[in-house]
């Protein structure tokens, strides 16, 4: 054999030692779990692989123990203390004798819930901006007295969004009250209450002085103002011209403003009053003087004397004065 053969033959051998020798020290080499001081979660479960760090990071027992339950997390915005007996008590129980894996707990561990926080400025805001995409009320003439919120929430981190459920009141008037509905990440959260008090600024007709049961209304009884109002204001009356010479159906208090059920158009018939009886068809016309025994407006039907026959008949109040019979 010559002496290159020799070399070539010995620097073989060498390799496969060299080489025999890595694959051993490889196979028999420990995994060490090192746990962290302080850590950070995202989900309600501390698992081993958000606490501690793996040496070598590549060894095939990793993604096993990785998995590892170590106890629930805190609630978000929250911290939690895990002791140092504690965790080699956890994680140890899940390592076997034969796993070769050392596990380094230097002291106690401090874990902490990620989350994002909902602050009261936010919910504010969120009862705004529903009121005013839902009320039937001009937004220059809505005016938000109280909101009431719970104050700032932490909610857990994630793809966060959110819905409000209606309780009543859909006038949107008055106290109102709903509940927000939090999502993150598509599962269903916390179901927060929000309140509030909302006003509306509405142009009223008011009664400028007492005005009594019976008095025809005159433009100087009346006044016309702005009044922000919590209660139900949709009947109160917005012109003067709805109002002037109506007939009171009620007592009304000076700076009382007016709903229609107040006022009434007033007779343009008055009882005992003398009216002019008009009896006509497509031939003939008469007409002739009465005396009305009942008030009566517009399109009623009341009691007439024919003061020349003496004879009581029935007639159509058509105007002040004026009654109708057809014949």
């Amino acid at each position: 054999m010559s002496f290159s053969d020799t070399k070539s033959k010995t620097l073989l051998i060498l390799g496969i030692i060299i080489l025999s020798g890595e694959i051993f020290l490889s196979a028999s080499q420990a995994l060490e779990i090192r746990v962290k001081e302080q850590a950070t979660v995202q989900g309600d479960t501390i698992y081993l692989s958000d606490i501690a760090s793996f040496y070598p990071s590549k060894d095939p027992r990793v993604d096993r123990l990785s998995g590892i339950d170590v106890a629930s997390a805190p609630s978000p915005g929250n911290v939690l203390r895990l002791n140092k007996r504690f965790l080699n008590y956890k994680i140890g129980s899940a390592i076997t004798d034969k796993d070769d894996i050392r596990l380094k707990v230097t002291g106690a561990l401090v874990v902490e819930r990620a989350s994002q926080t909902i602050s009261a400025d936010q919910f504010e805001e969120i009862f705004r901006e529903y009121v005013m995409s839902h009320s039937p009320w001009p937004a220059k003439k809505t005016k938000f007295e109280r909101i009431t919120t719970p104050g700032a929430i932490d909610l857990p981190a994630g793809n966060l969004h959110w819905e409000v459920l209606e309780k009543g009141n859909h006038r949107y008037l008055g106290n109102v009250a709903f509940t927000v509905n939090f999502w993150v990440d598509g599962k269903q959260i916390r179901k927060v209450p929000i309140s509030g008090k909302i006003g509306v600024i509405q142009e009223v007709v008011k009664a400028a002085k007492k005005i009594s049961k019976g008095q025809l209304i005159s433009e100087e009884d009346l006044i016309f103002a702005s009044e922000n109002h919590t209660g139900r204001i949709k009947n109160a009356v917005t012109s003067l011209d709805e109002v002037i010479g109506k007939k009171a159906v009620r007592s009304i208090s000076a700076g009382q403003f007016i709903t229609p059920r107040m006022i009434e158009d007033p007779p343009l018939v008055q009882k005992g009053k003398r009216v002019l009886i008009k009896a006509e068809n497509k031939l003939i016309r008469v007409t002739t003087l009465g005396k009305v025994l009942e008030d009566g407006r517009a399109g009623d039907e009341v009691r007439v004397i024919n003061l020349s026959s003496g004879k009581e008949i029935f007639a159509t109040v058509k105007g002040p004065g004026l009654v109708l019979v057809s014949f």
